[in-house]
Parts: structure tokens; C-alpha cells; sequence
């Protein structure tokens, strides 16, 4: 499976680095996937209440219109967290651009966070 970015970006393809207002991925080991959720059937692990919550989250994240710059809804995860943002899977990373794999208070810092139950976050 691949978005047909340059690192084939999905699952563990791929980590993000923000720049700026931009996010793009590289190849790395998960920090960065297309947001979707997997269904599965119904086990000790996935109910059916978390069934149904993924149904439901899978109808709004495919409702979202797409980015006019074409961009990919993905998801961004990080030491507190994953957060929900446009990324361009196609374009080269900026090398000076701030890496999944810096400290959580860099990340927290170029994402914008607001302040986690850790710290990590910025308000």
C-alpha cells in the first residue's frame, strides 16, 4: 500500500518534519500515517462499542473535503499524542525543518501544542 508519496508513506513508512506552517514526511519508522482507523471484527480487544467509534470517526474523517493544495489528511504522533494535519507526502523534506525524533519539547513547540497532562506542550 502507498499514497504514491516518495517514501510510500502509510503505517510505519514514514516520520513527519514541520517547517514553518508546512508538514511533509520522510522515511522513518511511524511517526506520521494517513488517518484512517482499521475495522476489524469483534474480539476481547475490539468490541463492538470500539467498533461502532471507529465507523464513526472513518465517516468523519472521509467527510473532511479535500486540501486544495492536495495534501493528505494524516495523522501526527508523538510522545503525547497524535494530532490530526495536512501533510505533504510528495514533497522533499526541509532539512532544517524540526524532526519527529527531536526532543518532545521541540516537536510540542513546532506543532503548536497546547500544554499535555506531560508538559510537553506549549500554551
Amino acid at each position: 500500500m502507498s499514497n504514491g508519496g516518495p517514501t510510500g508513506c502509510i503505517g510505519k513508512a514514514c516520520d513527519f518534519v514541520i517547517k514553518d506552517d508546512d508538514a511533509t514526511c520522510e522515511s522513518g519508522t511511524s511517526t506520521c500515517s494517513v488517518a484512517k482507523l482499521l475495522q476489524a471484527k469483534p474480539s476481547g480487544f475490539h468490541p463492538q462499542v470500539l467498533i461502532d467509534a471507529t465507523n464513526k470517526i472513518n465517516q468523519i474523517l472521509g467527510a473532511i473535503p479535500a486540501d486544495p493544495s492536495g495534501r493528505t489528511l494524516s495523522f501526527l504522533h508523538t510522545n503525547d499524542g497524535s494530532l490530526l494535519a495536512w501533510v505533504d507526502h510528495k514533497a522533499a523534506a526541509p532539512a532544517d525543518g524540526v524532526r519527529a525524533s527531536a526532543d518532545d519539547a521541540t516537536v510540542a513547540k513546532a506543532l503548536r501544542l497546547k500544554a499535555s497532562a506531560s508538559g510537553a506542550g506549549i500554551s
